[in-house]
């Protein structure tokens, strides 16, 4: 059942999205440069499990520009976890290249937003990571975490799980040939059917001609004969005469 809740959470589109931003607290006017913001404490019994976090979310910002934040809040009152996540993310990372995690802590539901309209192919910047893919990444990484793990583990692995997929991304897209490469590849692979086509076609061609040039053929000669019976090569007549039946027989 959490699980359960905290997929639902995590892709319902937010709602009244002016509203959520509007009531965005002093608190939250500002990204956490720890990459963490736990104002009610929710990690005070455990600071070891906090600093890894944070730890984990300033490298990826170090390594990638891609930026995670993770937000704790005991309960929501005035908004639902989807609809602060998506109202943070547009307040933290207005140009699409993060998400941001928010934990409600009573409920154990899980909010996350992220950019839904980027495309590929309008990025500027290489590095920009298009929706679709953060869609994946969030799905993997969800998917990757034990749901009966307790809150605090739970928050944890599933930052790592979004870490490793997010250098995952990017190690793939660091060993991609180049766009132009992959246009040439492409070329040189159609050329080369064609040629094999046409190699073909040749091919069977010249073994049709073979097996017609080597076929016997045969004609009646010339018979120089005159016309009879109206056979224009002449004709033989044979007659047969048979004897009477004898009486008796």
């Amino acid at each position: 059942m959490i699980l359960w809740w905290m997929a639902v959470a995590a892709f319902c589109p937010a709602q009244d999205l002016p509203e959520a931003q509007a009531a965005l607290s002093t608190s939250q006017a500002q990204p956490p440069v720890s990459g963490v913001l736990d104002s009610a404490g929710f990690f005070n019994r455990n600071p070891e499990a906090l600093q890894r976090i944070s730890d984990r979310i300033q490298k990826l910002d170090h390594d990638h520009g891609y930026k995670i934040y993770l937000v704790i809040e005991p309960v929501l009152l005035t908004s639902s976890a989807p609809e602060l996540a998506a109202a943070l993310r547009q307040a933290w990372v207005p140009d699409g290249n993060g998400m941001v995690v928010v934990f409600e802590s009573d409920s154990r539901k899980v909010g996350v937003g992220r950019d839904l309209t980027s495309n590929p192919i309008n990025h500027k910047n290489s590095l920009q990571v298009p929706s679709n893919q953060v869609n994946a990444i969030l799905e993997r990484a969800m998917a990757g975490v034990d749901p009966q793990l307790g809150p605090e583990p739970y928050l944890e692995a599933l930052i790592g799980r979004m870490g490793d997929e997010v250098d995952a991304y990017f190690h793939h897209l660091s060993v991609q040939p180049p766009a132009e490469r992959s246009v040439k590849l492409g070329l040189l692979i159609i050329g080369g059917l064609a040629l094999l086509g046409l190699v073909a076609i040749a091919l069977g061609g010249f073994v049709r001609f073979s097996s017609m040039a080597g076929t016997q053929r045969f004609r009646f000669p010339v018979v120089d004969r005159p016309e009879r019976l109206g056979a224009p090569c002449g004709a033989s007549v044979t007659a047969r005469r048979f004897a009477p039946p004898r009486a008796g027989s």
